[in-house]
């Protein structure tokens, strides 16, 4: 494949031949064959990928905090926002109730021994 090479400030750029190579499920290289230079890139933790684009400035994965509810007078969009984030709430609430016990599940009215998890 090709890869884009240039000088400091982004001067002289152009594409270069070069090879991908994986390494792993976490792990890639790209090696420009001319100039005998090669990079390693490592797969950032999905954790570390959100928190990096919330910091970076990406609107929509920011999360809005809501002290209070929305007013009557609101855009239909900040109800839609506010719900949105009352029903996340909600399923973090529970999602936590049902790691705190390992026997949760949800019974389907079927008189068997085993527990069917949604």
């Amino acid at each position: 494949g090709l890869g884009r090479v240039a000088e400091d400030n982004f001067e002289n750029a152009q594409w270069m031949e070069g090879q991908l190579i994986i390494i792993g499920e976490d792990y890639f290289s790209f090696a420009w064959v001319p100039i005998e230079h090669q990079i390693f890139f490592g797969r950032p933790s999905p954790e570390l990928t959100l928190k990096m684009l919330r910091d970076g400035g990406v609107s929509i994965l920011k999360e809005k905090t809501w002290d209070e509810a929305p007013t009557p007078d609101d855009d239909i969009t900040v109800w839609k926002d506010y719900a949105a984030h009352c029903f996340a709430k909600t399923e973090e609430t529970i999602d936590e109730d049902l790691l705190g016990n390992e026997f949760s599940c949800i019974w389907h009215g079927v008189d068997t021994e085993e527990c069917y998890f949604e």
